[in-house]
């Protein structure tokens, strides 16, 4: 069965009344396998690999605005507070998929902090790869948005899933 290699980012979303003192963040997911077969899809996460990328100020990264220690912070606070990956280190999919043209429809459930729920989403062929954009309500998972300040500064209850994956023949052919 084929696997995929590429890149999966994360993009949290600030709110609330000192959300201009927060930021929104892209974050990378080291660790994943995926795989494919004619009609099907799944996909193992390893939840603690994700780290943070930087900022995204204007729809632009900014790789520079977090310095380490900051960096360092926030990937600790989503391990520790946010997806518990201790209790729960991998996120599993698993899916149908359907080709249509250029388009693959995917059907399927996504695992994540012990949670089963259904998703629906579409990925695009992008010169080889499948470029799929997903968005994601958290608390259909039963995670509470993250809040600081007294709920002053919080994350907004969505996240936006950006994976960009070319399946490999294992064989080598």
């Amino acid at each position: 069965m084929p696997t995929a290699t590429g890149e999966i980012h994360v993009f949290t979303f600030k709110e609330g009344v000192l959300s201009r003192a927060a930021h929104d963040l892209r974050l990378s997911l080291e660790r994943f396998r995926v795989t494919i077969d004619a009609d099907a899809l799944s996909a193992t996460f390893e939840t603690a690999s994700l780290r943070v990328d930087g900022v995204i100020r204007k729809g632009e990264l900014d790789r520079h605005e977090l310095d380490a220690a900051q960096r360092q912070e926030i990937e600790h606070t989503v391990q520790t507070r946010i997806l518990d990956t201790r209790t729960y280190p991998l996120a599993r999919f698993e899916a149908r998929t359907a080709r249509v043209g250029p388009v693959l429809e995917v059907r399927g459930e996504l695992e994540l902090v012990g949670q089963r729920r259904s998703i629906t989403f579409s990925a695009r062929s992008e010169g080889g790869d499948f470029v799929a954009d997903v968005e994601l309500v958290p608390s259909r998972w039963g995670i509470r948005p993250y809040a600081a300040m007294l709920g002053t500064i919080r994350l907004a209850d969505r996240v936006r899933i950006v994976a960009r994956l070319r399946a490999v023949d294992p064989a080598g052919s």
